[in-house]
């Protein structure tokens, strides 16, 4: 007599729909961090690629400048920072760097470009960027060849 009160109340306990509402809204709210926790990851990569790309330009800008003509040099930099930029996708916020630290174009002149490019720190897939912006920023620094030839004069220490 027993297990067929305790048959018949498994039966209509699983027949019932007690305890779906309480269960529902966890779903959803694990669906939420769940997506806010991509969205998360996939700024934080954002933030880690634009860095990369002005690196990139950065150690592009001082390279180029090395070995270009000393009449063209500063000019040649440039259009090769901006050509890593918009190779990496970043050519819309970048900033195109001003002269060079380290004065004019003589052997064993030490000079310093840095790139800059300003980054949203909200970007959401279909909605595009928008928050505040933050600038990521990368210096490199070279050495002008000591034997380089042609007459441009300096001399090494």
């Amino acid at each position: 007599m027993m297990w067929a009160t305790v048959k018949s109340a498994l039966r209509d306990r699983r027949n019932d729909d007690r305890g779906f509402v309480a269960g529902a809204e966890m779903l959803i709210f694990g669906v939420f961090a769940f997506v806010m926790g991509s969205l998360l990851i996939v700024n934080v990569w954002n933030v880690i690629d634009s860095s990369l790309a002005v690196s990139a330009a950065a150690r592009e800008g001082v390279r180029t400048f090395q070995e270009s003509n000393p009449n063209d040099a500063w000019s040649d930099s440039q259009a090769r920072m901006a050509e890593v930029m918009s190779d990496y996708g970043r050519s819309d916020r970048y900033r195109a760097p001003s002269l060079p630290s380290g004065g004019s174009y003589e052997r064993c002149a030490v000079i310093s470009v840095t790139a800059s490019y300003d980054v949203a720190l909200v970007r959401l897939p279909l909605f595009g960027q928008f928050g505040t912006m933050t600038e990521v920023s990368s210096t490199h620094s070279g050495r002008i060849d000591a034997y380089r030839s042609g007459d441009f004069g300096g001399g090494c220490p």
